[in-house]
């Protein structure tokens, strides 16, 4: 099957460098087509040779379902011109949600990165997918490579999009720069422009977060992580699934549980966190974004939460000081605690998050924007030797980073007896559609 008239140039140069080269890596921008020109070579190599088994392996369940899409969507299409052409061979391929099977006999697999699950694939093509955004990528790439070393026509293709230089991507897409054995391709946003993709770039960086990932992100610059206080490696050590962490109600949890609230100041964001402790671990449950919202909906919400809390740390700082005062008054002083925002206290706060997740004492639901806000904050020395830590994205001042801080704070002030009113849980479970905000899912 020809790919001119279907990839763009620089998609067809990475297909070449594939089928020219055992091993291929690609540094890429985001939104130029990876996954549909992934897709493609996969069903190209099924097509060319009968009883081939290509193997795709992505970041996450979700991603390697709606790459196996694209393929599904290749398919279809082809099925449509065979009609056409009175070629039946498409309406024979079989599918399922992980696997698509071909009447030649070859296969093509997209699985989420579980070192167990790809050791057990024999694989003529193996594809990861996004590498950068594996969790645990070591322990993925010892399963991965003796696959390949040890079948001589087996071919390997790294695609992704660059996070930082504390992963198995930026080590392998830098050792290939030596090795002849290696195809090596980097396509920036640029690039893809040049090269005939129809794309709005004025109106990408619009909806882009900060400086710092339209480099990362469009420009496949391997940004420093040496002023973040969070790195991404370090966050997502301590990722799980959101489905593995975070509660629809309340009323599931059945540990103790701990509320931080960071309360809008510039950008009218205030952000809940809800931790439950089991063990020595803190758990993400839930996490509310409250926008636009006016005061005494913004009070009547934090008042639900802090019904189901053991402890509450509750930013007082500017606007906030009237909810803390409020929900002091209605709940103590021992269950509800106010924090002041100065240089002292966000340091003590920020350190003592970041010990969580250097200590492994914390878990959170994998979400693109709760990362981002966590790895925004940066620890900074002013001339006169002051320590600042501050962050922005674009849609916050890092209040998701905060809330959390908070409530990890709350959760450390265990030991102290609560002896506030009597605890009581709203008789209206904690649904976002209730209260007509955010919840991140």
């Amino acid at each position: 099957m020809g790919s001119k008239k279907i990839l763009l140039p620089f998609q067809k140069e990475f297909y070449s460098g594939v089928k020219s080269h055992k091993y291929a890596i690609w540094l890429a921008s985001r939104q130029i087509g990876k996954s549909f020109c992934v897709s493609f070579i996969a069903l190209d190599i099924s097509l060319e040779k009968a009883g081939a088994t290509t193997v795709v392996v992505s970041a996450s369940e979700r991603q390697a379902v709606e790459l196996l899409s694209k393929v599904k969507l290749h398919v279809r299409a082809f099925k449509e011109l065979g009609r056409a052409l009175n070629v039946s061979f498409f309406e024979d391929v079989r599918t399922n949600v992980h696997k698509v099977e071909f009447p030649n006999g070859s296969r093509i697999f997209s699985v989420p990165a579980n070192p167990d699950t790809v050791r057990g694939f024999s694989a003529d093509l193996l594809i990861l997918d996004e590498f950068a955004f594996v969790q645990h990528d070591d322990e993925l790439w010892k399963a991965v490579f003796p696959m390949i070393t040890r079948r001589k026509q087996s071919k390997l293709a790294i695609t992704s999009t660059p996070k930082g230089k504390n992963n198995m991507f930026y080590k392998l897409w830098t050792e290939a720069q030596k090795d002849p054995l290696w195809y090596r391709q980097k396509t920036d946003i640029y690039d893809a422009l040049r090269q005939g993709l129809e794309i709005d770039i004025d109106a990408l960086k619009r909806g882009i977060r900060n400086e710092e990932a339209w480099r990362q992100e469009y420009l496949c610059e391997f940004v420093d992580e040496a002023g973040a206080l969070l790195p991404y490696s370090l966050i997502q050590s301590c990722e799980l699934r959101p489905e593995e962490v975070l509660v629809e109600n309340l009323k599931e949890i059945k540990g103790d549980i701990y509320v931080g609230i960071d309360v809008a100041r510039r950008r009218d964001l205030t952000v809940i966190s809800v931790l439950e402790k089991l063990g020595d671990v803190l758990y993400l449950r839930k996490l509310e974004l409250l926008y636009n919202l006016p005061f005494n909906q913004q009070l009547s919400i934090a008042d639900h939460f802090t019904a189901y809390a053991r402890k509450v740390a509750i930013d007082e700082t500017g606007l906030g000081m009237q909810m803390a005062e409020e929900l002091q008054r209605r709940w103590g002083e021992t269950k509800v605690v106010r924090v002041y925002f100065t240089a002292k206290t966000k340091e003590e706060l920020a350190e003592r998050l970041k010990r969580k997740f250097q200590d492994k004492l914390i878990r959170i639901p994998a979400n693109e924007e709760l990362r981002e806000d966590l790895h925004s904050v940066q620890k900074t020395i002013t001339p006169s030797g002051n320590v600042r830590y501050e962050g922005q994205t674009r849609d916050s001042h890092a209040d998701r980073f905060w809330s959390l801080a908070l409530s990890v704070y709350a959760a450390d002030r265990e030991e102290e007896r609560i002896t506030g009113p009597l605890l009581f849980a709203s008789a209206h479970p904690s649904k976002g559609t209730e209260y007509g905000i955010e919840r991140m899912d």
